[in-house]
């Protein structure tokens, strides 16, 4: 029998991009500007290499981690949000949820997923929690400026089920994406027509809301919804010590793939200024550029709790639907156990700042 051509993401990225046309390729792989920010996202982490340590018993090795109150995932690796799945796989969110929950990985669900030019193009919020149980945990939210739109949209994912908002702060205008306002002309119409179906009658109401503070949004948010309130798009100490003053349940430490601000700091290289001002009061995750799970032992060295992977779900997809995206978590849940095993961590908590060191430097950190 022949081996498995996909043993890596690389191998799963080549073979994915090979499969969808032009613009479909260029929607997933660039981001903002010259997409140098999409590039150091990757490459930000081989500044690091691995300190072993040898003789420790890791005959059985713990990667469960705690989420949300009361919700473990068997791993800390989750599918971050991204939208409009069906342009990799005619069963989109659903299959990549129910991959989620077949895994016990996480699934932050974009609203990409509810914003769509007709029912064919998207699937409901509720399609995709039944597909993905306890796994479709999260909801990403964009603020627009209509609030009574913005309340029916939290009731209606509360209802479904969800248990936190991942609302995205890094978006305040869409970044500049070349090849996107080059490809405009043949985009998918669910890419250029926006609507919320029979949620909203004027489609001018779904401006993004661009005077969001913190003195506002939060309060507002938290009278309107129970559900845990993340912000995802932090990436400096100052916003990190403002999200723990104005007490929100947990930060995404992402710069949204390079998609919206080009010449950003890579995702990995934000995070420890961003650990070091949360104090250990509230969760860190972070996203950008994970494609091996030494990446993510690399990141949870540096203190994140969790780890979130956007593109490789798209992949995953493309090459197969729902048991694409299990293959590509197989891949990195199992790069990971052989990371700790090999650098003598049994349990998520022995990886830690003293299992790396800087490239060029002959000390730990």
């Amino acid at each position: 029998m022949d081996p498995d051509p996909i043993q890596t993401l690389a191998d799963l990225e080549r073979t994915a991009l090979a499969r969808v046309d032009k613009v479909t390729r260029e929607y997933w792989a660039h981001g903002a500007g010259k997409n140098i920010t999409v590039r150091e996202n990757a490459t930000a982490f081989d500044q690091y290499r691995l300190r072993p340590r040898v003789l420790r018993n890791v005959s059985k090795i713990d990667m469960s981690t705690p989420v949300l109150k009361g919700l473990v995932a068997d791993f800390p690796i989750g599918i971050a949000p991204s939208g409009w799945h069906k342009m990799a796989h005619p069963d989109g969110e659903a299959a990549t949820a129910a991959a989620a929950r077949a895994l016990g990985s996480i699934m932050g669900v974009s609203m990409g997923t509810v914003v769509g030019a007709s029912p064919e193009d998207c699937y409901s919020p509720e399609d995709v929690k039944a597909a993905g149980g306890d796994a479709a945990a999260f909801f990403q939210l964009y603020m627009f400026n209509d609030r009574k739109l913005m309340s029916d949209v939290l009731r209606r994912i509360e209802k479904a089920g969800y248990r936190a908002i991942l609302l995205t702060v890094d978006t305040p205008y869409v970044g500049k994406r070349v090849s996107e306002i080059r490809n405009r002309p043949q985009l998918p119409r669910f890419l250029t027509t926006i609507n919320f179906g029979t949620m909203v009658a004027d489609t001018g109401s779904l401006k993004i809301d661009s005077s969001l503070v913190w003195e506002e949004i939060l309060p507002w948010l938290r009278s309107t919804t129970s559900l845990e309130i993340w912000l995802k798009g932090i990436s400096t100490a100052e916003d990190a010590a403002l999200a723990v003053q104005h007490g929100v349940d947990g930060i995404v430490v992402s710069n949204h793939g390079g998609r919206q601000l080009d010449l950003c700091v890579p995702a990995l290289d934000a995070l420890p200024e961003v650990v070091a001002a949360v104090q250990g009061k509230i969760p860190v995750h972070v996203d950008g550029g994970v494609r091996r799970g030494e990446d993510v032992f690399r990141a949870l060295a540096l203190g994140a709790d969790f780890v979130w992977i956007g593109r490789p779900a798209l992949w995953g997809l493309a090459c197969g639907g729902q048991q694409g995206v299990e293959r590509m978590l197989t891949i990195l849940r199992e790069e990971l156990k052989l990371c700790m095993g090999l650098a003598g961590c049994a349990s998520l908590k022995e990886v830690t700042p003293a299992c790396l060191r800087l490239v060029g430097s002959s000390a730990k950190l």
